[in-house]
């Protein structure tokens, strides 16, 4: 008697051995996808000794990138990069570029409205401030967030393109000049544009 009840117990360990791993391979197939577009960009540039009538808004063009996988129907996951260049009216020119990883969430399936939100890194090139009637050109890194909105709209089953909208925020923190210490430095970029999707 003892012998069937082993007998039964390796026969079913055996049978639902197979059973369990095809259930962990059951999970839906990831995709990968890249979209690359470009922008319209606003720029505002502020801290809190910065000299509020030079506060103004510069308007460029710049370039968005992102690359990931999805997780789900609904979820996507990868990486975001904003390329961002402009010029000041003394034609210096600032470039910042971000880094950032994305999370991209889309409440409906079968619509093509996504939000997005991202984190990580700006590098700063020769971010001009005005203190005191004086100017600095800066270069550092920043801690960036950014939280975007869109629509993809599907041409076919593996092409499509994107209107999206976003702000990006690069906190830079206090800055050490030569002379001074700059303090709550930020840069707000607000962009809406459009790009080309590939899944």
């Amino acid at each position: 008697m003892n012998r069937f009840w082993l007998a039964a117990v390796i026969s079913a360990s055996f049978l639902l051995t197979p059973a369990s791993a095809s259930a962990q391979n059951a999970t839906l197939p990831t995709k990968g996808f890249f979209v690359l577009g470009g922008t319209s960009t606003s720029i505002l540039t502020d801290c809190t000794e910065c000299d509020e009538e030079t506060q103004r808004y510069l308007h460029t063009g710049s370039v968005l990138a992102d690359a990931g996988t999805s997780i789900n129907e609904r979820i996507d996951v990868g990486g975001e990069f904003l390329w961002v260049a402009s010029q000041t009216e003394q034609e210096d020119r600032v470039r910042v570029n971000f880094v950032m990883a994305s999370v991209q969430f889309r409440p409906w399936r079968t619509k093509g409205f996504f939000v997005k939100g991202s984190m990580g890194l700006a590098f700063v090139r020769n971010w001009i401030l005005s203190v005191n009637g004086e100017e600095s050109g800066i270069r550092s890194k920043a801690l960036a967030v950014g939280l975007s909105g869109g629509w993809e709209f599907r041409a076919s089953r593996h092409f499509g393109f994107e209107l999206i909208g976003s702000q990006h925020v690069a906190a830079l923190g206090d800055l050490e000049l030569s002379n001074r210490t700059l303090q709550n430095v930020m840069g707000n970029f607000w962009s809406a544009g459009a790009g080309i999707v590939i899944r």
